[in-house]
């Protein structure tokens, strides 16, 4: 069975693929059509954004990790503190205006 920190860890992982294609195959339509100098400026975004999102990915590797470990270390406050946003999301939810 997987953890849900391991779930979240894979989807993460999925999105960000994603996007690296999704640019990567952008490229290569821009290139296709374009002027060189505007082949070359595609070409430079996606690896640029190609590095940003395999940074942002290893960062949220790293935090669901933590997250994943402080959950376990403190199983009853993280219940509390989810009941008490329930409770807050409830409250704001169904609280009307004043106007």
């Amino acid at each position: 069975m997987t953890s849900p920190s391991k779930r979240v860890l894979n989807d993460i992982s999925e999105g960000y693929d994603d996007v690296v294609r999704a640019l990567a195959k952008m490229t290569k339509h821009v290139g296709a059509d374009a002027e060189p100098a505007v082949a070359e400026a595609a070409q430079a975004f996606v690896r640029t954004a190609a590095d940003l999102a395999e940074k942002i990915k290893k960062q949220s590797e790293t935090l669901a990790k933590k997250a994943g470990e402080e959950i376990q270390e403190h199983p009853i406050a993280t219940a509390a503190l989810a009941a008490a946003a329930v409770g807050l999301l409830g409250y704001a939810i169904t609280r009307k205006p004043s106007h």
